[in-house]
C-alpha cells in the first residue's frame, strides 16, 4: 500500500482540527460592535446647563460643542430636561426617527421667583410663599401726598410681592404701620399700588 494517500489523509485531518479550533476563538481586532441605536439629539444652548434624558444624566452643555450631542439612541420619543440652579427647568418632548439627528434649541431658562416675607396683617396673593430673607426692592414710588388721616404713597412694582420690601422701608421711615390699600395689575404686566401711612411724613 502506498504511503502517499495515508499522509494526505493525515494532513487533511490536521487542517480540519486546526480550523475548528480557530473558529471557536474570535479575533480580538476588527470586530464591529453594534451600538444601541443610530439616532442622536443635539441640544443647542448656553454652556453650563445640566441635561437629562428620561431623568438620566446626559451631560452638561459647553461652549466648544455649542451645547451637547446625545448619540447612539434608538428611535423613539424622549423627555429632555435642561436645568440650572436658580432657574426653572425646561422640559421638551423629542421624537427621533432611525438614523435621524434632532436639534433642540434652548433659548434661555426662566429665573425662579424669589419668595418674600410678608408684613403682619397683610394677606399674600395666591401662590406666594414667605422666605427667611428679603429680596432687592423692585418697586418705584411715583407720588407721596398728604391726605386727611396720613400720607398716601402711590407707585408701581414689577411683581405683586416686590412692593413688600418698599413697605418695610416706609415703616422705618415714618415709624408707623403702613397699610396697603390697593394693588392692581396693569396691561403692561406691572402692578400699581397705593399705601396709606397713618400719619403725615415730615416735610423736607
Amino acid at each position: 500500500m502506498s504511503r502517499a494517500p495515508l499522509l494526505f489523509g493525515t494532513l487533511l485531518a490536521a487542517l480540519a482540527v486546526a480550523g475548528t479550533a480557530g473558529a471557536a476563538e474570535l479575533p480580538k481586532f476588527g470586530v464591529i460592535s453594534r451600538p444601541k441605536g443610530f439616532s442622536s439629539i443635539r441640544v443647542v444652548a448656553a454652556p453650563g446647563l445640566s441635561v437629562y434624558l428620561d431623568d438620566a444624566p446626559a451631560g452638561t452643555t459647553d461652549a466648544l460643542r455649542q451645547g451637547l450631542v446625545i448619540e447612539d439612541l434608538p428611535a423613539g420619543t424622549y423627555t429632555l430636561r435642561v436645568e440650572k440652579p436658580g432657574f426653572e427647568p425646561k422640559l421638551v418632548k423629542v421624537t427621533v426617527a432611525e438614523g435621524d439627528t434632532k436639534e433642540v434649541r434652548i433659548l434661555g431658562l426662566k429665573p425662579k421667583a424669589t419668595p418674600t416675607p410678608f408684613p403682619p396683617g397683610w394677606t399674600p396673593p395666591t401662590g406666594a410663599t414667605p422666605a427667611p430673607t428679603p429680596v432687592p426692592v423692585r418697586a418705584v414710588i411715583l407720588d407721596r401726598k398728604n391726605v386727611p388721616g396720613g400720607t398716601l404713597v402711590t407707585g408701581v412694582a414689577s411683581g405683586a410681592t416686590d412692593v413688600l420690601p418698599l413697605i418695610e422701608g416706609l415703616k422705618s421711615e415714618c415709624a408707623c404701620t403702613p397699610a396697603l390699600e390697593e394693588m392692581k395689575k396693569r396691561k403692561d404686566g406691572l402692578y400699581e399700588f397705593r399705601v396709606m401711612l397713618p400719619k403725615p411724613l415730615p416735610k423736607p
